[in-house]
């Protein structure tokens, strides 16, 4: 049995737009350094770190204080922490970690409420820099 031809148009029209949206998104790969490459998303940099999870979390935090940004939360757990932190103009910097398999660790960085990419990587830069 094959299907009807309005039935294929109507197939492809949907594939089309989801494809669209997907697309419009906002999905983008960034390049922060020669060997690492991030992904932001929603105004979220997110980059893989080969490091444990201990490592990072203390790079992470003493990359903040590098920046120049204010610790105001530290929570951590046992593979997952959320660090925020403030900066002159108290913009609010969120970083995400969590231990994803041995020596593998995601790193989010949100730079404001609406993200500012330049500033995210920034942080990352501080944050690679103790890694």
């Amino acid at each position: 049995m094959t299907p009807s031809l309005p039935a294929v148009r109507r197939f492809l029209g949907l594939l089309l737009l989801a494809g669209a949206l997907c697309g419009a998104v906002g999905c983008t790969q960034v390049m922060l350094s020669p060997e690492t490459r991030g992904e932001y998303r929603f105004g979220e940099l997110q980059v893989f770190a080969d490091r444990d999870f201990a490592a990072t979390y203390a790079a992470a935090k003493y990359g903040l204080q590098d920046k120049g940004l204010f610790l105001v939360k530290d929570e951590r757990l046992v593979v997952e922490a959320e660090l925020n932190g403030r900066d002159a103009t108290d913009t609010l910097v969120v970083v995400k970690i969590k231990e994803l398999a041995k020596n593998r660790t995601s790193i989010k960085i949100r730079y404001g409420l609406k993200g500012d990419l330049a500033s995210a990587q920034a942080v990352y830069a501080a944050i690679e820099r103790r890694l």
